[in-house]
Protein backbone atom coordinates (compact mmCIF):
# COMPACT_ATOMS: atom_id res chain seq x y z
CA UNK A 1 0.00 0.00 0.00
CA UNK A 2 1.14 3.79 -0.98
CA UNK A 3 0.78 5.80 2.56
CA UNK A 4 1.95 8.56 1.30
CA UNK A 5 -0.49 8.41 -1.59
CA UNK A 6 -3.25 7.99 1.06
CA UNK A 7 -2.47 10.42 3.49
CA UNK A 8 -2.78 12.75 0.72
CA UNK A 9 -6.39 11.34 -0.40
CA UNK A 10 -7.58 11.80 2.89
CA UNK A 11 -6.05 14.91 3.73
CA UNK A 12 -4.43 14.14 6.62
CA UNK A 13 -1.90 15.09 8.56
CA UNK A 14 -0.17 12.18 10.13
CA UNK A 15 -0.86 8.78 8.82
CA UNK A 16 0.71 5.37 10.76
CA UNK A 17 0.28 2.32 12.07
CA UNK A 18 0.15 1.49 15.75
CA UNK A 19 3.07 0.57 17.98
CA UNK A 20 3.02 -2.92 20.00
CA UNK A 21 2.53 -0.64 22.90
CA UNK A 22 -0.40 1.13 21.65
CA UNK A 23 -1.70 -2.17 20.77
CA UNK A 24 -1.24 -3.59 24.03
CA UNK A 25 -2.97 -0.05 25.34
CA UNK A 26 -5.75 0.93 23.60
CA UNK A 27 -6.46 -2.98 21.79
CA UNK A 28 -5.41 -4.90 24.59
CA UNK A 29 -3.79 -7.22 22.26
CA UNK A 30 -0.25 -8.01 20.29
CA UNK A 31 0.93 -7.60 16.93
CA UNK A 32 0.06 -10.78 14.88
CA UNK A 33 -3.12 -10.53 16.89
CA UNK A 34 -5.28 -7.49 15.86
CA UNK A 35 -8.46 -7.69 13.68
CA UNK A 36 -11.49 -6.78 13.57
CA UNK A 37 -12.56 -8.38 16.92
CA UNK A 38 -10.13 -6.07 18.81
CA UNK A 39 -11.99 -3.17 18.06
CA UNK A 40 -14.34 -4.20 20.91
CA UNK A 41 -11.68 -3.68 23.19
CA UNK A 42 -11.37 0.13 22.41
CA UNK A 43 -14.41 1.71 24.07
CA UNK A 44 -12.98 5.44 23.59
CA UNK A 45 -12.89 4.86 19.83
CA UNK A 46 -9.48 6.34 19.86
CA UNK A 47 -8.41 4.85 16.14
CA UNK A 48 -9.49 5.86 12.66
CA UNK A 49 -10.16 2.27 10.95
CA UNK A 50 -9.64 2.61 7.09
CA UNK A 51 -11.39 -0.34 4.98
CA UNK A 52 -9.91 -0.90 1.28
CA UNK A 53 -12.93 -1.46 -0.64
CA UNK A 54 -11.26 -3.74 -2.52
CA UNK A 55 -11.74 -6.66 0.07
CA UNK A 56 -15.12 -5.89 -0.08
CA UNK A 57 -15.29 -7.92 -3.43
CA UNK A 58 -14.21 -10.50 -1.61
CA UNK A 59 -16.98 -13.55 -0.85
CA UNK A 60 -14.98 -14.43 2.27
CA UNK A 61 -12.32 -12.62 4.96
CA UNK A 62 -10.60 -14.38 7.40
CA UNK A 63 -9.79 -12.62 10.89
CA UNK A 64 -8.14 -13.75 14.20
CA UNK A 65 -10.99 -14.22 16.58
CA UNK A 66 -8.51 -12.61 19.11
CA UNK A 67 -5.54 -14.60 18.96
CA UNK A 68 -4.03 -15.78 15.74
CA UNK A 69 -4.15 -19.81 16.64
CA UNK A 70 -7.59 -20.02 14.64
CA UNK A 71 -8.96 -17.89 11.95
CA UNK A 72 -13.07 -16.80 11.27
CA UNK A 73 -13.99 -16.94 8.10
CA UNK A 74 -17.10 -14.32 7.41
CA UNK A 75 -18.32 -12.43 3.82
CA UNK A 76 -17.56 -8.69 4.07
CA UNK A 77 -21.12 -8.04 5.00
CA UNK A 78 -21.11 -9.58 8.02
CA UNK A 79 -17.58 -8.40 9.20
CA UNK A 80 -18.87 -5.10 8.51
CA UNK A 81 -22.13 -5.97 11.01
CA UNK A 82 -19.82 -6.51 13.85
CA UNK A 83 -18.19 -3.11 13.63
CA UNK A 84 -21.33 -1.90 13.17
CA UNK A 85 -22.66 -3.51 16.28
CA UNK A 86 -20.31 -2.40 18.53
CA UNK A 87 -20.30 1.15 16.73
CA UNK A 88 -16.84 1.47 15.62
CA UNK A 89 -16.50 4.25 13.49
CA UNK A 90 -15.00 3.29 9.98
CA UNK A 91 -14.17 4.36 6.47
CA UNK A 92 -14.21 2.98 3.29
CA UNK A 93 -11.52 4.11 1.17
CA UNK A 94 -9.84 2.69 -1.94
CA UNK A 95 -6.65 1.89 -0.52
CA UNK A 96 -3.73 3.10 -3.35
CA UNK A 97 -1.25 0.10 -4.31
CA UNK A 98 2.70 1.62 -4.12
CA UNK A 99 3.82 1.37 -7.78
CA UNK A 100 6.42 -0.77 -7.39
CA UNK A 101 4.49 -3.44 -6.23
CA UNK A 102 2.76 -3.18 -9.24
CA UNK A 103 5.28 -3.12 -11.43
CA UNK A 104 6.59 -6.40 -9.99
CA UNK A 105 3.25 -8.03 -10.42
CA UNK A 106 2.60 -7.20 -13.92
CA UNK A 107 6.54 -8.66 -14.28
CA UNK A 108 5.42 -12.12 -12.50
CA UNK A 109 2.43 -12.37 -14.71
Amino acid sequence: MDLKTLQAQLDLRKLEFLSAQEMNDILDTTPGNVSIFSLQNDEKHQLEVLIDQEILEETQLAFHPLYNGMSLFLAPYDALKFVDTIQYPYQIVDIPEKEKALQKQKKLA
